[in-house]
């Protein structure tokens, strides 16, 4: 019988990796994301903006539609697979955005879900993503509210 070589620690480090992509966001902490969430290198595929390529670029667009929204993300159901050379690993990871207007927009609200379908690697200790696709499964709301339009 082959005994697995994979640590259970690493799917907790990538759990967290994800919850943190979150806490950055909802917190707009985002010197986080780029420390503790995003590998340099990462290649970011969302509907507001397919092929993004590298931290600073997916960190300058994901800043600039929430700086000034107030936001709550929370994840539910969710699968990780380490991979063999226990330095990569695949996750999907359901997740649900609430997103609250504020100013001209207050009482209005956006709602997202979908799935992160994620890559992540090891690096130096930290389990970074290195590809994300978001992909929604719906919204409910204004998405006017995103960019300032309502």
């Amino acid at each position: 019988m082959a005994v697995s070589t994979l640590n259970p620690v690493d799917y907790l480090a990538i759990k967290n990796t994800i919850a943190r992509y979150c806490i950055a966001l909802d917190s707009k902490d985002w010197q986080l994301l780029k420390t503790s969430v995003f590998h340099p290198d990462i290649q970011g595929d969302f509907p507001f903006d397919h092929d993004m390529r590298g931290a600073d670029a997916l960190l300058q667009r994901i800043q600039g539609r929430l700086k000034d929204i107030p936001t709550q993300h929370s994840l539910t159901t969710q699968m990780i697979e380490i991979q063999p050379d226990g330095v990569t690993a695949q996750a999907t990871t359901y997740f649900t955005g609430l997103h609250f207007g504020r100013g001209q927009w207050e009482g209005h609200r956006l709602t997202s879900w979908g799935q992160y379908v994620d890559t992540l690697q090891l690096v130096k200790g930290k389990w970074l993503i290195t590809k994300r696709t978001c992909l929604f499964t719906a919204r409910d709301g204004d998405e006017r509210l995103m960019e300032g339009l309502i």
